[in-house]
């Protein structure tokens, strides 16, 4: 195994040191496991679990000041103050796996590349189906088989984790009033996004194509009509769908 020397101040490993008896852990023991929660394999709980394995006295007496305001307010409804009674109890005892009871509603962080993945899909999509609603009837057959189904947004997969996270950003961005061009894609009508089949695959495949396209227009900005694609951009990008097309 291999060995990991670091220099911090006196006064900060005085504190650290603290903090460790405060665990029941070594100092060792405790440096280890936040390296693994760094790393993110600080237990074996789903990646889903947002819980924390662990809160200082601080945040977990914060926490519990709240869930005893809490209990005073929802009186009136017992099971909701049993409740928070209980967390009072959770968290000023330290029960850490029960910690869960008050996170559970909390879901996973998106990462920056990932909401920067769901603009670029949106705007891609945006700017194919303003190409292709700008074309004659000609135009639009001649461009390909299978055209009118994948140069259009057709929404995540619901049943896919990562998609289903994908889709509620699209549609939270859209209610902000970004891209709202896709809002009916949001709809009762269209299930809310909700593809049934998986579709980053597809997306991300197409976005290999239509970004170096989509980049050196911006680039050569030459008017409105500069930012429309060809008849031949559009079958490169519809060249990289995936699936059969039969």
């Amino acid at each position: 195994m291999a060995q990991l020397n670091i220099r911090i101040d006196d006064e900060s490993r005085d504190h650290f040191d603290s903090l460790a008896r405060a665990r029941g852990l070594s100092t060792s023991d405790l440096l280890r496991e936040l390296i693994w929660q760094a790393l993110g394999r600080d237990d074996e709980r789903p990646r889903d679990d947002t819980t924390p394995p662990s809160l200082s006295a601080r945040h977990r007496r914060q926490l519990a000041m709240q869930h005893e305001i809490l209990a005073i307010l929802t009186a009136a409804d017992e099971r909701e103050s049993a409740y928070h009674r209980q967390m009072v109890e959770v968290l000023n005892s330290g029960f850490t796996s029960e910690y869960y009871k008050t996170f559970q509603m909390i879901e996973p962080e998106m990462t920056a590349r990932e909401c920067n993945l769901v603009h670029d899909i949106l705007e891609m999509f945006t700017t194919v189906e303003r190409s292709v609603a700008e074309m004659t009837d000609e135009e639009r057959a001649s461009i390909g088989d299978h055209s009118d189904y994948v140069l259009r947004f057709r929404g995540f997969d619901f049943n896919n984790s990562q998609e289903g996270k994908l889709a509620s950003y699209a549609d939270h961005v859209i209610k902000d009033g970004r891209w709202t061009n896709m809002a009916e894609c949001f709809d009762d009508k269209h299930e809310h996004g909700n593809s049934h089949m998986p579709m980053l695959a597809a997306y991300q495949r197409m976005l290999s194509v239509w970004k170096p396209l989509w980049d050196k227009k911006i680039k050569s900005y030459g008017g409105p009509s500069n930012y429309r694609f060809t008849i031949d951009e559009l079958r490169q990008i519809l060249a990289a769908w995936p699936y059969p097309r039969n």
